[in-house]
């Protein structure tokens, strides 16, 4: 087992991918804490202690999985040209989405400049329908990303070959999931159990778990895998795109400095490498929307 994980964690010190991530993580926690009056030996240290708790979940995964069973997403079994196009389309969805964020904080007053999307016809009703929703705003959230999380690529998979159960929600190996789901569940539940983080726990899964995770593992994730033949490239690629989505909303809404922002905007790529690896090697989502759902709960 030793000798196996070691074999693991060389080919991870030796590949491209991590390495990268890992410089872009650590800068990233070296940049903000030098920003407000830290030292960078204490960003470095942060950094480096966040790696090496994302390297231990990635071991842990590993060694409790067979084999990687991401060939389970019916998308492995199509034809290179259906590949292709549903990646290529797969990417105009993905800049659509990190478009219509923009414009949303355009609107909304937090970024400069004209409406990103006010050229598309019929787009600022659908803005504003969803302003006052009745539902509140988790619905409208829920609501509004929905098509384009969800529904479009489902309809490109469906146009390209895929069926109904080639989307990876359930079967596969769970045991690499259960450490993380007892964590997380432990952690939700430590929290105090009232209605009000139960919705918001639906909330999370309906909204960013199971929608992200769809899109991007369930649905670009295999497409970048079986493009470059290379798993970890796959992976890597989905990954940053996953993260950079992430940007707008961290840099003009959520945080006063765009050093915070990009420290955080690095956490949510470590973050999405655990999701994705755990989806590849199990060959499954639902755990891991949960997971997530969970994470954005509890706050880590």
């Amino acid at each position: 087992m030793v000798k196996k994980l070691l074999r693991f964690y060389r080919r991870l010190a030796c590949h491209p991918v991590p390495i990268i991530f890992s410089l872009l993580f650590v800068s990233a926690k070296v940049w903000a804490n030098t920003t407000y009056g830290g030292n960078a030996v204490n960003g470095l240290r942060s950094g480096l202690i966040g790696i090496l708790v994302y390297a231990l979940a990635l071991g842990s995964i590993y060694l409790l999985s067979e084999k990687p069973m991401g060939d389970r997403f019916a998308v492995q079994n199509l034809e290179s040209r259906q590949i292709k196009i549903g990646a290529l389309l797969t990417v105009i969805v993905y800049l659509f989405i990190l478009g219509s964020i923009v414009d949303r904080l355009q609107r909304q007053g937090l970024m400069s400049g004209h409406p990103l999307f006010s050229f598309i016809p019929g787009w600022t009703l659908w803005h504003d329908f969803f302003v006052e929703f009745p539902g509140g705003y988790m619905t409208a959230n829920i609501l509004r990303s929905l098509p384009f999380f969800v529904l479009i690529p489902t309809l490109v998979l469906h146009r390209s070959g895929v069926k109904g159960d080639g989307f990876g929600f359930f079967g596969g190996d769970l045991k690499p999931a259960i450490p993380f789901l007892v964590i997380y569940m432990g952690a939700f539940l430590s929290g105090g159990v009232t209605m009000e983080r139960w919705i918001f726990l639906a909330y999370a899964i309906m909204y960013s778990g199971f929608q992200e995770e769809f899109f991007f593992r369930g649905v670009m994730q295999p497409l970048f895998i079986d493009i470059t033949k290379q798993p970890i490239w796959g992976i890597g690629l989905s990954v940053c795109l996953f993260a950079l989505l992430h940007i707008p909303d961290f840099a003009f809404r959520v945080y006063p400095t765009v050093p915070l922002a990009i420290s955080a905007v690095a956490s949510t790529g470590l973050f999405g490498s655990l999701m994705a690896y755990g989806v590849y090697r199990t060959g499954m989502l639902w755990p891991w929307i949960l997971i997530h759902a969970l994470s954005n709960v509890v706050g880590f």
